[in-house]
């Protein structure tokens, strides 16, 4: 039965639009101080970048310790966050970093992490997903799945559903013998959350929901916006060339770009997305085609903050709702 797309608490500034945003401007202070900062520390721009500059810029992102706390936020107290390996279809070990309390729970998150396809660790997660570990008692699970350039697609897709795969099967280190999962992600991990639905209503295994934060849903699309804040159009471009240059997958292939795949019978789904990002109509098209596919999807747009906005909930008024609105909808799927 469809269910209607929900949606917009009100954040930060006015109204969303279809057109290009040039800058920062009508952004909260704190938040413009910020995307400015990010802008001089990165001069390098990611399509002016070698092979070597990319791998390397992986490890740069900062712990969740002051002075850092105050933007990206803190580990929450009392959850425990550790690391295993899990062996993938080809071999590949795939590390997992888990985040859990110590109350027993059948309740797993599945989140895969943002990144482009090709930055991004699950560490860099350790505040948001520690408090969701929290607020929604359950354990998270976090695959550090293979990245472009060196790793091209579909290899980090194959890693997300290979975790996905392991743990219909109950194993120990999921902490229960039949797990309750729900799947989630942001920018290539809601692309990579949305294909992992897609295989679990293929395969006949049980998915709660997806949470798919301002997903990246149709690689076949070229983003107009050049100057957005902390992710710009041709960043997205450089990253969907990195993922896909040299394997022959076209962009359109419902394999990587889940909107060009059939949607009916999907998990429901929460979308978020920011309006001073490149992926926002992306993401609310997307949810509205899984509304006409009959999925119950809650689709919610925050104003005035970029991409990325969840993981930095210090430097805008609406970070910490949006972790918020996710924990409790994590909770409405789990006890029903």
């Amino acid at each position: 039965m469809s269910h209607p797309v929900v949606s917009v608490p009100g954040s930060d500034t006015a109204a969303m639009s279809r057109t290009t945003w040039s800058d920062t401007a009508g952004m909260p202070l704190r938040t413009r101080a910020l995307c400015f900062s990010l802008a001089r520390l990165q001069r390098t721009t990611l399509s002016e970048m070698s092979l070597e500059q990319i791998a390397a810029s992986r490890a740069l992102s900062p712990a969740p310790k002051f002075p850092a706390s105050l933007i990206i936020g803190s580990v929450t107290k009392g959850v425990s966050i550790d690391e295993f390996s899990m062996a993938g279809r080809d071999g590949h070990d795939i590390t997992v970093r888990r985040y859990r309390t110590r109350r027993h729970t059948d309740r797993v998150l599945l989140y895969i992490h943002g990144g482009g396809w090709v930055r991004g660790r699950p560490r860099d997660y350790d505040s948001m997903l520690s408090m969701l570990t929290d607020r929604a008692d359950c354990t998270v699970l976090a695959p550090d799945y293979r990245k472009a350039p060196e790793h091209k697609a579909p290899a980090g897709l194959h890693d997300s559903l290979d975790v996905f795969d392991w743990l219909s099967h109950g194993p120990a280190e999921c902490g229960t013998d039949e797990p309750r999962v729900v799947v989630g992600g942001d920018s290539a991990g809601g692309n990579l959350s949305a294909l992992v639905a897609i295989h679990a209503r293929d395969h006949n295994r049980e998915l709660l929901g997806q949470v798919l934060i301002y997903p990246a849903t149709d690689l076949s699309i070229v983003h107009e916006m050049r100057r957005a804040p902390a992710l710009t159009g041709g960043d997205m471009d450089r990253y969907k060339e990195l993922y896909l240059e040299g394997t022959g997958l076209r962009d359109t292939d419902p394999t990587l770009s889940p909107a060009r795949a059939d949607l009916r019978g999907l998990a429901p789904a929460l979308v978020q997305t920011a309006d001073r990002d490149p992926l926002a109509q992306e993401g609310i098209d997307f949810a509205r085609m899984l509304e006409r596919a009959g999925v119950r999807v809650r689709l919610t747009r925050y104003y005035g903050v970029p991409h990325g906005f969840l993981n930095m909930p210090g430097a805008t008024s609406c970070g910490h709702q949006a972790r918020m609105e996710i924990a409790d909808q994590l909770n409405d799927w789990w006890v029903r």
